[in-house]
């Protein structure tokens, strides 16, 4: 059992869908069941009860990939400190930020701060989906992520900072027909089509407007991003975001859109002794 078919059984153990791990990892879904069927044959045990349209894990499976999970995590971080310390690193933190964030203050101003503070100390930066985020700082493959406090519904498993109150915008195409009336206000948007993220990707609920308008959901942010400049419709976004810098969209501000906590955080037990110096980095707010 080598440390590939670890990753392949860990995926779809956390997907429960061959389909959805496999594209997590960027393989065909035939070359991940052939890993885990090799684990399976060389442990003979089954890992997997397979089904027409689902795969659930059996006991032993279960009982494998808790094991399995810690495993890989204290895996990662040796093969992260054996690399910092043959590039002449001491240490290394590992921070994740979901697709289209922008790297600004208050976030930029912590980095190089750190940075300063703790020269020898490599810091890898990663985009993912927000879902992503959350299961790369359970497993222990984040220290800590960039986010909102809509992001975090489990305060018992992750611990946040509040560092920043960003305004919200209605993002809606350049070309919007409604962009040339003068006075806009919100409801003038209310019969658009409004994207929306899926509930199992974001809390983030945009404005329910009372209008005929309706809701197309996206399946994580990056495609949203992508729908918003094809013009499919309008979304709700913070001004720390790339599509900011987009000339065919328009960020439009209407002050009932709230603001949005912008917050980092890290799985609660966390140990990196460096996650506890970046935090420091951040003003209270």
């Amino acid at each position: 059992m080598n440390f590939s078919h670890i990753k392949c059984f860990l995926a779809a153990a956390e997907c429960l869908s061959f389909t959805r791990a496999a594209d997590r990892l960027y393989l065909s879904q035939p070359v991940l069941s052939r890993q885990i069927a090799a684990m399976e044959e060389e442990l003979d045990i089954p890992l997997f009860i397979r089904e027409k349209k689902s795969v659930r894990l059996t006991p032993a499976g279960e009982a494998l990939a808790e094991g399995l999970k810690r495993l890989a995590a204290d895996y990662q971080a040796l093969v992260e400190k054996a690399t910092a310390i043959s590039q002449g690193f001491e240490g290394s933190l590992r921070v994740g930020m979901a697709e289209g964030q922008l790297v600004c203050p208050p976030y930029s101003d912590a980095l190089k701060s750190f940075h300063e503070k703790c020269p020898d100390v490599l810091v890898n930066l990663s985009r993912h989906t927000l879902t992503e985020l959350f299961a790369k700082l359970d497993s222990g493959d984040l220290d800590i992520a960039f986010g909102a406090t809509f992001n975090v519904t489990d305060e018992e498993k992750f611990e946040y900072q509040r560092v920043a109150v960003t305004k919200n915008y209605l993002v809606v195409p350049a070309s919007h027909p409604k962009l040339e009336k003068k006075d806009l206000c919100l409801e003038d948007f209310q019969d658009d089509t409004f994207l929306a993220l899926s509930e199992g990707e974001s809390q983030f609920i945009p404005p329910r407007l009372t209008g005929g308008g309706k809701k197309l959901f996206a399946p994580d942010i990056g495609t949203l991003a992508l729908w918003l400049e094809a013009g499919y419709g309008n979304f709700v976004l913070n001004g720390n975001h790339a599509l900011r810098n987009n000339p065919n969209l328009r960020f439009i501000h209407f002050p009932e859109l709230g603001e949005t906590v912008e917050i980092i955080m890290w799985k609660r037990g966390n140990t990196n002794p460096m996650l506890e110096i970046f935090r420091e980095q951040f003003p209270e707010i």
